[in-house]
C-alpha cells in the first residue's frame, strides 16, 4: 500500500509539472490503457479464527472507455491476478477425539469489468471520477488438504484417520456490482496517468482492487 500511494502521488506530481506547459486536452471520443495493480479477495473461513482475505495479489489488466460527452464515459476492463493463498483450518470429532484439519487453499480471477463513468470538471488537465458498474469473474479454486491424525488411547500412539490429498480445480463465475473513484491527469494533450479504487460486493465487501495505468486518447 505504501509503494502504491508513493506511485501515485510520484505520477500526480509530475502531471501536475506538465500542465504548467499547457497539456489542456482535447475532448476525447475514446481511450485505452492499461493497468497494474494490488487486488485484495474476500474468501470466508470455515472457522471463526481464520484470515477471511488474501491480501498483496499482483494484478495486471487494459481496458477501453467510450466517451458520450465531456463528462459520461463507458469503460470495459479485462484484468487477471496472481494466485492468492491462506491457510485454513478446521476441528472435528472422530471416534471420540479430537482431530484437526488443515489445508491451503489458492485462489486466482480472470474477470471483465464493464462500468459507467461520471468524469468531474470540464477541459481540464486533472478529472477525478466516480464510477459504478458490474464485474463478472471466473475464479478458481485449488485446495491442498495435510494428512489428519488423532491419538489411540489404546495404542497409546497417533494413527492416520485422513490421508493428504489435492481437490482438483474448481471453477465458479461470478457477477458482482462494484463502485470506484478515480482519477485522470494528462502529461500532453492525448497521454494521461490513471488510477482508481474499486470494491465489489457479493455479501458485503467481496473484492477491494487498487490500480494504477496509462492511457492513450483518440
Amino acid at each position: 500500500m505504501k509503494t502504491f500511494c508513493f506511485v501515485l502521488a510520484a505520477c500526480i506530481a509530475t502531471a501536475g509539472a506538465a500542465s504548467a506547459q499547457d497539456v489542456t486536452p482535447a475532448i476525447p471520443r475514446a481511450d485505452v490503457h492499461f493497468v497494474i495493480g494490488w487486488q485484495n479477495l474476500h474468501a470466508e473461513q470455515p472457522n471463526q479464527y481464520g484470515d477471511d482475505w488474501m491480501n498483496d495479489i499482483f494484478y495486471g489488466g487494459a481496458g477501453m472507455g467510450w466517451h458520450w460527452n465531456e463528462h459520461w464515459k463507458t469503460q470495459v476492463d479485462f484484468g487477471a491476478g496472481t494466485h492468492g493463498s491462506q491457510y485454513r483450518f478446521r476441528q472435528f470429532s472422530a471416534n471420540g477425539a479430537l482431530a484437526t484439519e488443515t489445508s491451503f487453499a489458492s485462489v486466482r480471477q480472470d474477470s471483465i469489468a464493464i462500468a459507467q463513468q461520471y468524469q468531474f470538471f470540464r477541459n481540464q488537465w486533472f478529472h477525478p471520477r466516480l464510477g459504478i458498474g458490474v464485474d463478472l469473474a471466473r475464479e478458481t479454486t485449488t485446495e491442498q488438504y495435510q494428512p489428519v491424525f488423532v491419538f489411540d488411547n489404546a495404542a497409546r500412539t497417533s494413527r492416520e484417520i485422513s490421508p493428504a490429498r489435492t481437490e482438483a480445480p474448481e471453477h465458479r463465475f461470478v457477477a458482482r456490482p462494484f463502485v470506484e473513484t478515480g482519477l485522470k491527469a494528462y502529461m500532453t494533450r492525448r497521454t494521461f496517468f490513471t488510477a482508481d479504487t474499486r470494491l465489489m460486493f457479493r455479501s458485503g465487501i467481496d473484492e477491494v482492487l487498487f490500480r494504477l495505468g496509462f492511457g492513450v486518447d483518440f
